[in-house]
């Protein structure tokens, strides 16, 4: 009787207080769903691929005599596969020599030699690099050597796109890598840090084992597949010597060496929890711990440091906030095929009905402070990476992000439905008995929230395959902006006006209109424009227009190669010797 008076009082307390603690629960939940409504970090955001600065030759340069080497510039270091520059001469045959390396070892320039003897005519210029956070970015300029000529037709296929196929198997295995992470530390932790007597049951090690090898599998499959997928070839050259060799010196390579490495000692690990967790002791199960945390941040790190986080600005705050998110969906996820597959089964051998609730709560509490760490790290990540409402709900990534938010609320609300079913309960839930039918709303619902966790990992893995940011940056619409123009002469007064379509990274087409006092179109002798970047010192670049009517100039293909508040220049001429040049203000979009 003494025994169970405590037990009582305890239980009582518990009704007591049901109600306090409710509303607290009640409130934060709103609030971590309205926090996590930025999404996930771990996915790749649409803002951070590299864009070409500078060209040598300029595109649509015409030379005198033929350059030794083409370089390109990027606003970030770029990693080199083979065939990231290609040079077609008008026949179409390449005309570089050997593979295109850094120029003066600067990470952020790509620059290949030429043959001797180049002929006249028109070279179409071809790049496909990596961008610091691994994703492929292509393009292609032209220049010509002493007269303009037709490009030669192969120069169309001088910057492929990619296999398909490889795009989605790369996205499948980084999906695969993703869940096979989760399913090994949080089912780890799971069986190290709170259940130690499941330690045989063969269901727990399944998971952990199964997540190891998935992990190995899905990181195997991305070293062969990167080099393909950032090169832009097809599946044929996934086991090509040299396209793997190529892979491995690029920092997502890198990474992947370092991952396989580390699952080596956790594989080790996997291997003693199977053996000898069971029979250790409280000590060295506390150090196996440790080593298992170690091994966790360093795996957790190789996604990191080859993503958005490891690259432009913030990056000390950005990297540990990234693994501190991997950490945490890892810790939920892995928890959460933990308790599906073994703990909430109608049998359970090693722990009693009353040690089985005991350990639901004190993970459902681990679960409620791993979402709080998500919500967080994903709300900077997102502000990081995202910034304006445009980028997140003009462009592909963002909807896609916006879809991954969505079930990541859901996700939250099938979390509350759980700790309601644990701790709201009136009278309190006192037992998970095999019979219980407040065992199987909890096996149902948890069961859910994994399953549509693996679809939010999988949303996040597909993202890997969305086009470059030069291909996915926000369908901005055409800006258009005006400013009065005064010559000095009679009649010289009037107004510009400029359209640039889209206003975003890229290829872009600038319309300029002069008009008159009236608003009607005005014939001038002659306009000149140009871009300038002011807080880049980039410019004034010019702008070569072609006339279109009276008062009206056009220009294709404009190169607008980063966001910012551009400058548009435009000089008017109304007579022989008067002009006026107007200086009007735009904003570019990434």
């Amino acid at each position: 009787m003494r025994t169970a008076r405590p037990a009582a009082a305890a239980r009582a307390a518990a009704r007591a207080g049901g109600t306090g603690s409710g509303i607290r629960r009640y409130v934060v939940a709103v609030l971590t769903a309205v926090l996590c409504i930025w999404g996930l970090a771990s996915a790749p955001m649409a803002s951070a691929h590299a864009t070409v600065v500078t060209t040598d030759p300029a595109d649509g340069a015409l030379l005198a005599t033929a350059p030794a080497r083409v370089t390109v510039t990027y606003d970030e270091a770029v990693s080199l596969q083979l065939g990231a520059l290609r040079v077609f001469a008008p026949d179409g045959s390449q005309v570089e020599v050997g593979t295109a390396d850094h120029l003066d070892g600067k990470p952020e320039t790509a620059s290949v030699p030429l043959k001797p003897g180049l002929k006249n005519g028109t070279y179409v210029v071809s790049w496909r690099v990596i961008s610091a956070d691994s994703h492929p970015v292509r393009g292609a300029w032209t220049f010509s050597i002493g007269t303009t000529s037709a490009p030669n037709a192969g120069g169309a296929a001088a910057a492929p796109s990619g296999s398909r196929t490889v795009g989605v198997l790369f996205g499948i295995a980084r999906w695969l890598a993703y869940l096979g992470f989760a399913a090994l530390a949080g089912g780890a932790l799971l069986l190290v840090a709170f259940a130690p007597k499941l330690a045989g049951d063969r269901r727990l090690r399944l998971l952990i084992g199964g997540g190891w090898f998935a992990l190995l599998l899905g990181t195997v499959a991305a070293l062969l597949l990167q080099g393909p997928y950032g090169g832009g070839f097809g599946i044929g050259r996934v086991t090509d010597v040299d396209v793997l060799r190529a892979t491995l010196n690029t920092r997502l390579g890198k990474a992947l060496a370092w991952r396989l490495m580390l699952l080596g000692a956790a594989g080790v690990l996997v291997s003693w929890i199977a053996t000898r967790l069971a029979e250790s002791s409280v000590r060295t199960r506390r150090a196996v711990g440790g080593v298992g945390a170690a091994l966790a941040v360093g795996l957790a790190l190789t996604w990191s440091v080859a993503d958005h986080s490891g690259t432009g600005s913030q990056v000390a705050l950005a990297l540990p906030a990234d693994v501190l998110h991997l950490l945490a969906m890892a810790a939920w996820v892995g928890g959460l095929a933990a308790l599906a597959s073994s703990v909430l089964g109608p049998q359970v051998v090693g722990i009693t009905d009353d040690e089985r609730l005991i350990l639901v709560r004190r993970f459902s509490t681990t679960a409620f402070a791993a979402v709080c760490v998500l919500a967080a790290t994903g709300v900077y990540q997102g502000w990081r990476q995202v910034r304006h409402w445009d980028a997140l709900f003009g462009t592909d990534y963002g909807r896609m992000l916006v879809i991954k938010s969505s079930l990541f609320v859901v996700l939250l609300a099938l979390g509350f439905l759980a700790r309601r079913i644990l701790a709201f309960q009136k009278p309190a839930l006192q037992t998970l008995a095999a019979t219980s039918p407040d065992l199987a709303r909890l096996r149902r619902s948890v069961a859910a929230e994994f399953g549509l966790a693996i679809v939010v990992l999988a949303v996040t893995a597909l993202l890997v395959e969305s086009q470059p940011a030069a291909d996915t940056a926000a369908k901005a619409g055409p800006v258009t902006v005006a400013s009065p123009f005064d010559t000095g002469s009679a009649d010289g007064t009037g107004t510009v006006r400029v359209t640039l379509d889209p206003a975003r990274v890229g290829t872009a087409q600038v319309v300029i209109d002069v008009l008159d006092k009236t608003g009607k179109p005005e014939a001038v002798p002659e306009v000149d424009a140009s871009l300038a970047l002011p807080a880049q010192q980039l410019g004034p670049i010019k702008i070569k227009l072609q006339p279109a009517g009276p008062g009206h100039y056009t220009a294709s293909g404009v190169v607008v190669p980063m966001s910012g508040a551009w400058q548009v220049l435009v000089t008017v001429r109304t007579t022989d010797i008067d002009q006026a040049t107007v200086i009007l203000n735009t904003t570019v979009s990434k």
